[in-house]
């Protein structure tokens, strides 16, 4: 830990002030590691971990709290400079630099159903059929994501899933954000859901998305340099611990 803050104090002594100083980041409800309390309001160890590294380069962070398919659409035309926590596909590799990964993280992809229908879902193939409720922008997992014989119904966030699920729309959504869509449902004080018997296991890295049409774009190598130092040397771990929040691996990564 100590040879990373003498490498911080080395960077800041040797980059200079920007002229333009802000990045522009979104941010969602994504507990633990992102927390908004209101739409002016929010926390959480990948917030703390991106203004640090941003600070290290000279540049503060200027927040929007905004829905993924807003943050993507972002990112893809340049008026989002960060998005954190963003899954590494191949089609955003396109417009996105990923920064990281910070670490890696068991995501396996559950389905949600009512209590008592856990064997509606023992094998892919009993997806197809049922209705599937997803979230719009989100990558689940190949080949569910582009697998037209699912007869999928998108909704926008969390909030508009678990009410389209309480209502009947469908009897089972997919579910990577656990722990958000049981708050969402908490909300309502609806507790009737369980997970289906099959799930699909998979570990992902945990990466900060950068448009490549950012009008700062051009910091992408200082800035992936400081974020790759705060894993390696345990500041991320830290910064997850002061949150009481478990950190993401690196060795899980390999």
């Amino acid at each position: 830990m100590k040879e990373y803050w003498i490498f911080i104090a080395l960077l800041t002594a040797t980059t200079p002030a920007p002229a333009a100083d802000s990045l522009n980041a979104d941010i969602r409800h994504r507990p633990p590691e992102m927390i908004l309390e209101s739409k002016s309001k929010s926390s959480g160890p990948l917030k703390t971990i991106i203004e640090e590294a941003v600070s290290a380069i000279g540049f503060k962070i200027k927040w929007r709290a905004a829905p993924f398919p807003r943050s993507l659409h972002g990112l893809k035309y340049g008026s989002v400079d960060i998005v954190p926590r963003l899954i590494r596909t191949r089609e955003r590799e396109e417009f996105v630099l990923y920064l990281g990964p910070i670490g890696c993280q068991t995501k396996d992809i559950l389905f949600l159903v009512k209590k008592g229908q856990e064997s509606l879902i023992n094998r892919y193939e009993d997806l197809y059929l049922i209705k599937v409720g997803v979230k719009r922008a989100t990558a689940y997992f190949q080949p569910f994501d582009s697998d037209s014989k699912i007869d999928k119904d998108q909704q926008k966030d969390d909030a508009n899933m678990a009410g389209m699920f309480m209502r009947g729309r469908f009897k089972t959504m997919a579910v990577l954000d656990k722990t958000a869509i049981e708050s969402a449902l908490s909300a309502h004080e609806f507790n009737d859901y369980s997970y289906a018997n099959y799930r699909y296991r998979q570990v992902i890295g945990n990466y900060y998305g950068m448009s490549r049409l950012s009008a700062h774009a051009k910091q992408y190598e200082k800035l992936n340099t400081v974020i790759k130092q705060m894993a390696t040397s345990g500041r991320v771990a830290e910064i997850y611990q002061s949150y009481q929040a478990a950190p993401p691996s690196l060795a899980s990564c390999n």
